[in-house]
C-alpha cells in the first residue's frame, strides 16, 4: 500500500500525526480545566500531590539557577550582621516563618503552602539561595520581594542570621534579636 505523493505531510508521517494529536488534546484538556474553575485555588486546601511536586520542583530548579552567580560577602558572618539580621527576622519574618519558643502567628497558620521553618536545625539556609529568595520573593506564595524595600546590606544581614541561627534556642534568639540603640534595623 502506498501513500499518494499529493497527500498532506501529516498523512505521510503517522507517528508525527499521533504526536501532534496528543499535544492538541493535552492543550485542550489544560484549557478545559483552567476555564472550568474546578481546580480549588483557595488557601484553605492544599494542592494535589502532582501539582505540589511540580511547583516545588520548578521552584528548586529556578532557585539553583538564579542564585548560582551571587557572591557572598567575605564579612557576612560578623556579629553585627548576625544581630541586625536577627532583629529584622523578629520584626518581619517570624510572623510567617515562626521563631523558637513562640506560637506561629495566625498569619503564618493561614499561609498555604506553609512557610518553611527557617530556624529549624535541619535547614541548610545556603547564603546564596537565601539572599536570592529574600531579595526577589517567590511567586504564588506569601514570600514578598524584600529587594523592593530593603537595601542589599539589610538582606545580607538577614541572610547571615538565617545561616547562623539554624537550631537556635528560644533564649539565644531573644538575646540575639533584642533591640539595641543606634544599630542597623
Amino acid at each position: 500500500m502506498s501513500i499518494a505523493k499529493g497527500s498532506s505531510f501529516l498523512v505521510r508521517h503517522p507517528t508525527l500525526s499521533a504526536f501532534v494529536a496528543v499535544i492538541v488534546a493535552a492543550a485542550a484538556a489544560g484549557f478545559g480545566v483552567m476555564y472550568s474553575g474546578l481546580y480549588d485555588v483557595s488557601a484553605a486546601s492544599g494542592h494535589n500531590p502532582f501539582v505540589a511536586w511540580a511547583l516545588h520542583k520548578t521552584y528548586i530548579q529556578s532557585l539553583h539557577r538564579h542564585a548560582a552567580g551571587i557572591h557572598v560577602p567575605t564579612d557576612l558572618m560578623t556579629v553585627a550582621n548576625v544581630e541586625a539580621g536577627a532583629r529584622l527576622y523578629r520584626s518581619t519574618c517570624a510572623a510567617c516563618h515562626g521563631a523558637p519558643g513562640q506560637t506561629l502567628s495566625p498569619i503564618g497558620q493561614g499561609i498555604l503552602p506553609m512557610a518553611p521553618e527557617l530556624l529549624s536545625a535541619t535547614r541548610r539556609n545556603n547564603p546564596q539561595m537565601m539572599f536570592w529568595v529574600i531579595k526577589n520573593g517567590v511567586k504564588m506564595t506569601a514570600m514578598p520581594a524584600f529587594g523592593k524595600t530593603q537595601d542589599e546590606q539589610t538582606i545580607w544581614d538577614l541572610t547571615a542570621f538565617l545561616y547562623k541561627g539554624r537550631g537556635i534556642s528560644a533564649q539565644d534568639f531573644d538575646k540575639l534579636s533584642a533591640a539595641k540603640p543606634n544599630t542597623r534595623p
